[in-house]
Order: structure tokens, then C-alpha cells, then sequence
């Protein structure tokens, strides 16, 4: 039987890959919708980081930038709820789709300090990749990063859908 360490302590070889906390604000103002599919909308407190095992490069998602957590459909929340253990890798997924790769956001410069920006398909193996990070069993990383693989392309590069709708002002309650 495992003792109690070995279950709640990562192994000595893990990295935490992420920088920065997760602070969130839920968007619920009378002037932009909160709700995108179902689901509510979030803005970034802070800035959250994030270094690809196999990469010397960080992408880093700003203050202000607005993400559905994890893009799952509402009858699959049973099985992996929007804001499980992947909701770190989902948001830096959301902010490579939303700028196509790029890491350039409204006004703020780019947040991937790798030169070149990144293809879907890399984008695609960062999730799985941050969610390998944060502990996620290999069944549910695979079947999230299929289902993105599958489902994702029609996000890929759709800023509009969540960034527009967000507002001055909620930029500057998320940030204050």
C-alpha cells in the first residue's frame, strides 16, 4: 500500500511548469454578456505563465484576458467539468487560440517569447503537455487533447467571439 507522501507529494522530478497563480474574475457586468455557449466568461487577474517541457520558451497569458476555462460541452461536465485540474492549460490554450498563435493581444505586446508563432497542432500538444504537467491521468488528457484536435478548429484564431464582447471597463475590473 502507498503511504500518504507518496500520494500528495509530486515526484522529486517535477517541475511546476506554470508561473503566477490562477486569479480569476468572473465577467458579470450590465453591459457584456458573461455567458458564451453555456458557459460563464472569466478574466485574468494576473498573468499566468507557462514553459513547454521540451522548449526554452514561456507564453505568458495577461491581465485582463478573457477565457471560458475549458471549452467542454455542458453534457460532458459529469466526466470533466470546465474548471477541473486542467483549467491552467486551458487558459493558456484559450489565449494561443484566441491570438492564433501569435501571443499578441489588443494592445499588449506579444506573450510568447518564442520568435515564430505557434501552429494549432502545437498549441494543441501544449495542452496536452500542461496537462501532463498539472497531474491529469492519461486518459483524460487524451480524450481532451482529441476532442481539441477534432472540435478546435473552428476556435483557432476567433478572437472575436469572447475578447469583443469584454469591455474597457472589464478590462479594468479584472486588472484592478
Amino acid at each position: 500500500m502507498p503511504d500518504a507522501r507518496s500520494i500528495t507529494t509530486p515526484p522529486p522530478d517535477w517541475v511546476d511548469r506554470f508561473g503566477g497563480k490562477l486569479v480569476l474574475v468572473l465577467l458579470d457586468n450590465k453591459y457584456t454578456p458573461s455567458i458564451k455557449q453555456g458557459r460563464s466568461l472569466w478574466g485574468l487577474h494576473d498573468t499566468l505563465t507557462y514553459t513547454p517541457s521540451d522548449a526554452a520558451h514561456t507564453i505568458t497569458a495577461p491581465k485582463g484576458f478573457v477565457t471560458d476555462l475549458a471549452s467542454i460541452p455542458r453534457w460532458g461536465w459529469i466526466v470533466l467539468p470546465p474548471d477541473g485540474p486542467w483549467v491552467k492549460g486551458a487558459v493558456i490554450h484559450d489565449f494561443l487560440y484566441a491570438t492564433r498563435g501569435t501571443g499578441v493581444w489588443k494592445t499588449h505586446p506579444s506573450g510568447n517569447s518564442r520568435p515564430q508563432p505557434y501552429s494549432r497542432a502545437e498549441a494543441d500538444w501544449i495542452l496536452r503537455d500542461a496537462l501532463k504537467n498539472r497531474g491529469v491521468d492519461v486518459v483524460r488528457r487524451n480524450i481532451i487533447w482529441l476532442a481539441v484536435r477534432i472540435g478546435g478548429s473552428g476556435g483557432w484564431g476567433k478572437d472575436d467571439s469572447r475578447q469583443k464582447r469584454a469591455t474597457p471597463a472589464d478590462e479594468a475590473y479584472v486588472t484592478e
